[in-house]
């Protein structure tokens, strides 16, 4: 990373929203709180994925106040979280990118701890202590998802299912193709067999995190099975 443009605890901070008028203002106001504290250089960028209510109005208002280092982007139509992450990835102007969901899940202590971390190792990969604050069936596809992981990184991480840290160039070299939720499960994968260092830091739930998340979606569930099975396939093959 020493030939990057950039020293320090810079990080570009993506926030995809759709239809999150009533959580987007705090999701983004702890961001920035977050950021301001533990961050050196820093860049918000909030994509507002095709809403249909006032999410936009709300992020867009309130970056104003905010200044400069925060700015939102408008896709007119609703594509998905992993097109939300591969727009940001490519606006992204420092070295280091993390994506924290628009809905509020997790609280402003966990923001902090994962910028701390930045720029401490090449990967850094968030674990959610309060799983209790799940559903259950969340739960359950938590463990599911961070067995696979495990299964085709080769890696004993904690949780597949959080928030991380990426490093830009080495992301945008993946060629990520995984559509919708899938998205960090591929890259997740892909990095942790190419990454020489990581590192794992504890971060919180708010209270009922699963009030407006869209996993549970049957087409969200059927997308991120069939990245599994895709880079279970990789890995058997050698192509992972």
């Amino acid at each position: 990373m020493s030939n990057q443009p950039y020293s320090g605890k810079v990080l570009t901070i993506v926030i995809p929203a759709f239809n999150e008028e009533t959580h987007i203002a705090t999701t983004l106001s702890e961001a920035y709180e977050a950021a301001e504290k533990f961050l050196d250089q820093y860049e918000i960028i909030v994509i507002d994925d095709g809403s249909s209510d006032n999410t936009f109005s709300v992020a867009n208002t309130l970056a104003r106040k905010l200044g400069p280092t925060v700015r939102v982007v408008r896709q007119e139509q609703n594509q998905g979280v992993g097109a939300a992450f591969r727009l940001g990835l490519s606006l992204a102007k420092y070295p280091w990118l993390t994506l924290i969901p628009g809905d509020n899940a997790f609280h402003q202590s966990g923001l902090e701890t994962l910028f701390s971390a930045v720029n401490s190792a090449e990967l850094i990969i968030s674990y959610r202590e309060n799983m209790q604050a799940r559903t259950p069936l969340r739960l359950v596809l938590s463990r599911i998802a961070t067995n696979l992981v495990r299964l085709v990184s080769g890696k004993y991480i904690r949780d597949a299912h959080s928030m991380y840290v990426f490093p830009v160039a080495l992301t945008r070299s993946l060629n990520q193709s995984a559509a919708g939720y899938g998205y960090h499960l591929e890259t997740l994968c892909r990095l942790l067999r190419r990454v020489d260092a990581y590192i794992e830091v504890p971060v919180t739930l708010n209270p009922k995190p699963d009030a407006s998340s869209g996993v549970m979606k049957p087409k969200t569930l059927l997308i991120l099975g069939a990245t599994m099975a895709k880079m279970l396939l990789y890995r058997i093959v050698g192509k992972l």
